[in-house]
């Protein structure tokens, strides 16, 4: 076979002087598509077929898969690819060769060093530090956060995996200096204040509740804040077990231009807590936050058989790009790290995530229409609804106008809750959220009695991935069981 240029195009005169040589024309081929990128819009005048024998079809192969390779820029990376085709290759690295399709576990806990003494860069040495199993998927969830972004200074997020999300969440307290003030929403997992209250509090860190939908409230109490005392806003979203959503770039923007003049005194730190909603529904980085944090155990791990917690550093923002390597350093010296089977437990739930949540939220809004339409209902809280009163934040903030895959409701008893949730069948009853199955709880009776936030009357139904008509019969049957059992 004989390669012809065509001697009227520039980039093969080009390319001919300074890659073909001799008799090596089919390796000339390969260095020609790693010429120019170029190429791969001309390839029909760069060269044509004489007589000889046909390429091989290894050559073929070879060659259409150095064609096929991007010229190595950020617009030819993963951030072209739908949000799904990447989580559906989370952990996996197909551009090494003979790559394996399910990453490693690497359980190792420590490296062996060199014979002269220092570990090399890159070397591992010791697992609380750079496990990689635990690193891959670090790098795996801070590219899902910033996906999409239009970014084009190539800074990477700072990601953390740790323990559990409580301990992902003291980490990020620790990660500031004392004295600290935390702003809270009115509704919040009821651990967030249970650890402020019960051991930050020893370590100059205070709190207070304050309503996140009026933005001179938050203003307010900035203000009455001392000058020395680094300040954390706090945002759930939606909000456990309420399901309040906040408008988290309308917070975000008023805090750097409102709340600014306490930036001389103050560190001001935005954080959102998106538990319930993984980033194939919202991805608070892009709308100004400085931290993301999440229970892994839930929606990102997916199987009810994960304890992890994971928080990332916005790349953008000053305050993230600050407290991105503190926050590293609290994991290592502290220790509070993810283990290495957790941390490949929560890279399969990543393949899974977006057709898991997609399922999850559309039977929770079948059966929130449900629910609001049953008489003895009091009241059910759920984002996607057009009766709830962040409905339209839910619209703009969510991918797709999802509402999550969480829901409350609430009868007029706690006898009558708890009645209901005793009379379930296919429902099950515990705690935690983003399993496969679907869970009802009582959440008032689980809370601390002096931070309980839940009315007594309510329960939270973490949909799973059963077929919503079950679901809805379970329940319909359920509330007609406790109606004879608490009105009879």
């Amino acid at each position: 076979r004989t390669l012809q240029f065509d001697n009227d195009c520039s980039v093969c005169r080009k390319t001919m002087l300074t890659n073909i040589i001799g008799p090596h024309r089919r390796s000339a081929l390969v260095r020609l598509a790693e010429f120019n990128s170029r190429l791969r819009l001309t390839l029909d005048c760069c060269f044509s077929t004489t007589t000889g024998p046909d390429i091989t079809p290894k050559e073929a192969g070879r060659i259409a898969n150095e064609l096929s390779k991007g010229d190595g820029t950020k617009s030819d990376s993963n951030t072209l690819t739908g949000i799904g085709t990447l989580l559906s290759h989370a952990g996996v690295e197909s551009s090494q060769k003979n790559a394996p399709l399910s990453p490693p576990l690497h359980l190792a806990t420590t490296y062996t060093r060199p014979a002269d003494g220092p570990y090399n860069d890159g070397d591992s040495i010791y697992s609380r530090m750079d496990n990689p199993t635990r690193l891959l998927l670090e790098e795996t969830v801070g590219a899902l956060e910033c996906h999409g972004s239009k970014d084009t200074t190539g800074i990477e997020p700072v990601t953390c995996a740790f323990s559990s999300g409580m301990a992902a969440v003291s980490s990020i307290f620790l990660a500031h200096k004392s004295p600290i003030t935390v702003l809270l929403p009115e509704d919040v997992y009821h651990g967030v204040p249970t650890v402020l209250s019960d051991v930050m509090c020893r370590h100059g860190i205070r709190s207070r509740k304050v309503d996140f939908t009026d933005l001179s409230t938050i203003q307010k109490s900035i203000s009455d804040i001392g000058d020395d005392s680094d300040i954390i806003v706090w945002m759930e979203n939606p909000s456990n077990p309420l399901c309040h959503v906040i408008d988290i770039a309308a917070v975000c923007s008023f805090i750097r231009t409102e709340c600014s003049y306490k930036s001389t005194n103050n560190n001001i730190t935005t954080v959102v807590d998106s538990t319930m909603a993984p980033p194939c529904i919202s991805q608070p980085l892009l709308l100004g936050a400085d931290i993301v944090v999440h229970s892994a155990t839930k929606y990102l791990g997916g199987h009810s058989d994960v304890l992890l917690g994971i928080a990332t550093a916005s790349p953008w923002t000053d305050r993230g790009q600050e407290l991105g390597p503190v926050l590293k350093q609290v994991q290592i010296s502290v220790g509070a790290v993810a283990s290495a089977f957790d941390s490949w437990l929560t890279m399969r739930g990543l393949r899974t995530l977006h057709v898991r949540v997609a399922q999850q939220c559309r039977t929770a809004s079948s059966v929130a229409e449900f629910l609001q339409n049953h008489p003895r209902v009091s009241k059910v809280h759920y984002p996607g609804l057009a009766s709830h009163p962040q409905h339209d934040i839910t619209k703009q903030q969510f991918s797709g106008g999802k509402g999550g895959g969480v829901l409350s409701l609430e009868f007029e008893t706690e006898a009558m809750a708890m009645a209901v949730a005793g009379a379930l069948r296919t429902i099950s009853r515990a705690t935690s959220l983003g399993g496969t199955e679907t869970l009802i709880e009582h959440r008032a009776s689980i809370e601390p009695p002096i931070r309980r936030t839940s009315p007594p009357g309510l329960l939270r139904l973490s949909c799973g991935l059963e077929d919503a008509t079950d679901l809805i019969n379970d329940l319909d049957r359920a509330i007609s069981i406790a109606d004879t059992v608490v009105c009879s």
